[in-house]
């Protein structure tokens, strides 16, 4: 196997990439794949095995398909944000937050995120179409982002300007121009928020961001970066699952909204398409030999529908059996964030669906095969 000197294209179309997984796994749950220089994983047994083992690291940095600029310009946000961190790291990182994203805890925040939904959804007037990603979908997850970390309008509007750079740079393979824009947005986001995350922890509030300042063993950036971080990662996968879930119901005859519905949006639509992996260690996965340095990338868009675990996997069966997706990850990396996006796609069904949608036309998609979503998606509210 050869590895490139640049970053290497997702090998499956944005918009629908489950056929490019149905053909590849007729060849195994473990493939190697030209384009992506990687193997792909697409069994939902052999991801789980990866996504728990220690064998395995998540640092972008130990991959040789990461490109010279990303080494360079990403290498210091790399080393201090819990999604690309093992071990210690990981776990000093996670550590400062987790009480406030347990299910109990977040459960608390029911009523800000009502409110929220419900000034978000409401403004927009019956009878005439709109474009649901950029009136609904994008900017609900970013105003609970906002309202938890208790950000000022003009911090807030800057916090969502600049988040889909960074959403860029972590979340596909990054050529030079998005490592540059993604680390640009980065540092404004840090010049903007250290000053405040300074006064949080001398002064703290009941907020997110007094909550992560009042971690002593974070430095002010590990503070920052953390906030952003959850911001953002919150932000882009909930605003892409509500969107696809959105393009899903339209077509459909569901009008009630439950946790087992919001289950099997996920299995199905999960935005988070594949997480990228490089062995430590000499390994069998699925009986194919991986040897150390070896990239790896877990789909999980494809484990969320294998047919040896999900019967009639492309099927939309809400409350169907079967073990949870993997939509959220699985092991020490298991999204931080789960319950509280399960929350915010639940609450913000509720109240879409009860003004009774229609779709005006076709959605256009993103071109991110990373992070699948709609670009836009027209629709209006018979009431």
């Amino acid at each position: 196997m050869t590895i490139p000197e640049t970053a290497p294209r997702l090998p499956w179309e944005a918009a629908d990439p489950y056929p490019y997984y149905e053909r590849r796994r007729e060849e195994g749950s473990v493939v190697w794949d030209e384009t992506a220089t990687a193997w792909l994983v697409l069994g939902y047994h052999p991801a789980q095995q990866i996504l728990g083992s220690s064998s395995w690291t998540s640092d972008p940095l130990a991959n040789p398909n990461a490109p010279a600029a990303f080494r360079m310009a990403g290498a210091d946000i790399m080393r201090r944000n819990m999604l690309t961190t093992d071990g210690h790291d990981h776990l000093r990182l996670r550590n400062a937050v987790r009480d406030v994203f347990t299910r109990s805890f977040i459960a608390g925040l029911a009523v800000g995120i009502e409110d929220l939904a419900a000034a978000t959804i409401d403004s927009v007037a019956a009878g005439v179409e709109f474009d649901f990603m950029a009136e609904i979908a994008l900017p609900l997850p970013i105003a609970v982002a906002a309202a938890w970390l208790n950000l000022d309008v003009d911090t807030a509007r800057l916090l969502r300007e600049e988040s889909p750079a960074i959403a860029r740079m972590l979340g596909d393979f990054a050529d030079p121009d998005t490592v540059e824009e993604g680390t640009s947005a980065f540092a404004t986001l840090l010049t903007e928020l250290l000053p405040l995350a300074a006064d949080r922890r001398m002064h703290p509030a009941d907020d997110l961001l007094s909550f992560i300042g009042a971690a002593t063993d974070l430095e002010l950036d590990d503070v920052v970066i953390t906030a952003v971080l959850i911001a953002v990662a919150g932000h882009e996968t909930t605003a892409n699952l509500l969107g696809s879930a959105m393009v899903r119901l339209l077509s459909g005859e569901v009008t009630v909204v439950d946790d087992q519905l919001v289950t099997e949006l996920l299995r199905l639509d999960g935005p988070v398409q594949a997480v990228a992996r490089t062995a430590t260690a000499d390994q069998m996965v699925d009986g194919v030999a991986i040897r150390a340095g070896d990239p790896m990338l877990v789909v999980l868009a494809a484990a969320n529908r294998d047919p040896a675990v999900f019967l009639q996997p492309n099927d939309f069966r809400p409350g169907r059996s079967g073990p949870a997706p993997l939509s959220f990850g699985y092991g020490a990396h298991y999204c931080l964030g789960a319950a509280l996006a399960r929350l915010e796609i639940f609450t913000a069904l509720q109240h879409v669906l009860a003004r009774g949608p229609v779709l005006c036309g076709a959605p256009s998609w993103r071109d991110t095969p990373a992070i699948r979503g709609p670009l836009t998606l027209p629709i209006a509210f018979a009431n």
